[in-house]
């Protein structure tokens, strides 16, 4: 279903669809229509002051994009959390913790110091977060304001990070990030589930700041499609550069030279595994096979055996995942027989280094810090 969707939303120019992807247009583009009135009453509601819009007594920085699948929102917050750290400002992060198994409106998973939720709990990005950013509060929760008031309240923060919080116009935001995939760009330009878009392209006039991830690989089509919805918002530019390289069974560091020629099988369920794949071979890997599950997936230890099983059929040297995917792993038997490795990534900024950071605390209107802190 996955594939079909990628079929129809990113169809390249000139290329022709299936017959049962051609069927299938009508019933997508009526259903598309019917969520494009939805998502414009609903916007007209909160903006006409209808629908109330709640504030928290501290900042409010929302990350979050315009098309549904992965844009690299969690490098980005994990990037911004950082940041503002280090610059002095206590943050803390607000997820809705999709596909999380939890029993209360307030989950916390770390305080900053202790870890309380698993990925299953939690969701594997809001898990992920936690395990990487010491001193910085997570909390999950479906109500964006009430977990807002609660981790306010508790950890008296300068600021709140709203993890994929674009269309959550119930809460005011100071700053809002919008974040752009510059290699698959906006697809066909429809709304889901007939394209890729979350809401109609002009509701990139509501961003205060935009940011171009993968932008080596961003095309003239892209820019000047966002160029006829630019005011007066700020425009940045990022990449992922391959960290470091872990060996999973004793999460000791490994070269990352060790993939160029190594002949891997590459496992992930993530939104858009191409991307992973892509800079796998940057780096050298000789994919043998991608085994690829829906994102958020939970894995089971079937999963992995069935992985390993693969990898020792096809004479793999070892099998290679995303640093996501590692985390709901981690409760799973994996034999020694075969190697198994995970990609740390990182966000890498076009411009100076502090520049975007120094942008968010500008347009959030956070008060500057007189001493930076060395982390």
């Amino acid at each position: 279903m996955k594939q079909l969707f990628n079929n129809i939303a990113y169809r390249p120019p000139g290329e022709k669809l299936g017959l049962f992807s051609r069927l299938l247009l009508l019933p997508l583009t009526l259903l598309s229509l019917l969520y494009g009135i939805a998502v414009k009453v609903r916007l007209f509601l909160y903006s006409a002051g209808i629908l109330k819009t709640h504030h928290l007594k501290c900042k409010v920085i929302s990350v979050g994009n315009i098309t549904v699948g992965g844009t690299g929102k969690t490098p980005v917050t994990e990037f911004i959390a950082s940041g503002l750290q280090k610059k002095g400002y206590k943050v803390a992060i607000l997820s809705r913790g999709y596909k999380g198994d939890r029993k209360t409106d307030i989950s916390l998973v770390s305080d900053g110091d202790r870890l309380f939720l698993g990925p299953d709990e939690a969701g594997d990005e809001p898990y992920m977060l936690a395990k990487r950013l010491k001193g910085v509060p997570v909390i999950v929760g479906s109500d964006r304001h009430k977990i807002g008031t609660y981790a306010y309240d508790k950890f008296k923060v300068d600021a709140l990070i709203l993890d994929d919080g674009f269309q959550h116009v119930r809460l005011n935001r100071d700053l809002n990030i919008l974040l752009i995939d510059g290699k698959r760009g906006f697809g066909n330009s429809c709304l889901t589930p007939r394209g890729p878009l979350r809401e109609p392209l002009s509701g990139i006039k509501r961003a205060d700041l935009i940011l171009i991830n993968k932008a080596e690989s961003v095309n003239s089509k892209l820019e000047k499609g966002i160029e006829k919805f630019i005011t007066s918002q700020s425009i940045c530019r990022s990449d992922y550069k391959a960290k470091s390289l872990i060996y999973f069974q004793d999460k000791k560091e490994a070269s990352i030279e060790l993939l160029d020629g190594a002949k891997v099988i590459m496992l992930s369920a993530i939104a858009t595994p191409s991307s992973f794949s892509n800079l796998l071979s940057s780096l050298g890997g000789k994919i043998l096979d991608e085994v690829s599950f829906p994102d958020h997936h939970s894995y089971r230890q079937r999963d992995l055996d069935m992985v390993m099983e693969k990898a020792k059929n096809a004479g793999a040297d070892f099998i290679v995942t995303t640093e996501k995917d590692a985390v709901k792993l981690e409760q799973l038997k994996v034999v020694k027989e075969m190697p198994f490795y995970y990609l740390e990534i990182a966000l890498k900024m076009g411009g100076e280094k502090d520049e975007f950071i120094n942008c968010i605390i500008k347009q959030s209107g956070l008060e500057e810090k007189e001493i930076e802190t060395q982390n």
